[in-house]
């Protein structure tokens, strides 16, 4: 995911915020916060992205909590201290189908460092925990498509066995790597090699599955890494 270039109007916004200071406090964020009280939450206007417009027919007022704000910034900057603090003078973030916009703040060089602190830090040693993982998400002849644990728990008709066991511990099996850390997701996200007799037995496990659908997918899956979601204790 990539960060959205600021419209006309934050623009706008941020040159306002920008212009209530002293012009040799403009790149100074302790002074900022001691001009702009940080809240423990932030109201937001919500509005859809989809189909490559935005709906403001249908705008949502939310108040939501800093560290949840922070999360989906998080997701489209990483812990880049810099990035995070110029979307939260800018006032807005496009995170998945939804724009969030609320009134620009800044945090101090110390605060940054305490909010960041306490969200996890990708860890590229960190071994695959089966039990913490709830999603999968395979590449597919037409793109990726994801399960879940819920829908691949769910058994066929007259099958004993279901999907998502198998198909995890053979996943398992094929030494999942970390590959990064999640925000958007609260995840760390593994990859496992599937080619070979490992992808066949994989495609087979197809048959398992409730949704015909999902199954048609598997069975047709080229030789490609899945990626698999484990949150963290």
């Amino acid at each position: 995911m990539t960060e959205a270039p600021p419209t006309r109007a934050e623009a706008q916004r941020f040159r306002a915020a920008r212009a209530t200071l002293p012009e040799s406090a403009h790149g100074n964020a302790d002074y900022y916060h001691g001009c702009l009280r940080l809240p423990e939450t932030i109201a937001c206007k919500v509005s859809s992205e989809s189909a490559g417009y935005v709906n403001m027919a249908a705008v949502a007022r939310v108040d939501l909590p800093l560290e949840e704000l922070t999360s989906k910034v998080l997701g489209v900057c990483g812990k880049d201290s810099e990035r995070v603090a110029r979307i939260f003078l800018r006032g807005s973030l496009v995170s998945g189908d939804s724009r969030f916009r609320w009134s620009p703040f800044s945090l101090a060089s110390g605060q940054m460092t305490e909010l960041l602190g306490r969200f996890p830090d990708h860890d590229p040693e960190r071994e695959f925990d089966i039990e913490r993982c709830d999603r999968m998400v395979l590449r597919g002849m037409r793109g990726d498509f994801g399960i879940d644990r819920e829908v691949g728990r769910q058994r066929r008709f007259l099958r004993r066995q279901n999907f998502w066991e198998p198909a995890l511990a053979l996943l398992a099996a094929q030494t999942p790597r970390c590959e990064r850390y999640s925000y958007s997701d609260r995840a760390d996200v593994f990859e496992a090699d599937l080619a070979g007799p490992a992808l066949d037995q994989f495609r087979d496990l197809g048959r398992l599955l409730r949704f015909s659908s999902l199954e048609l997918q598997v069975r047709a899956l080229p030789a490609s890494q899945a990626k698999l979601f484990a949150t963290r204790a």
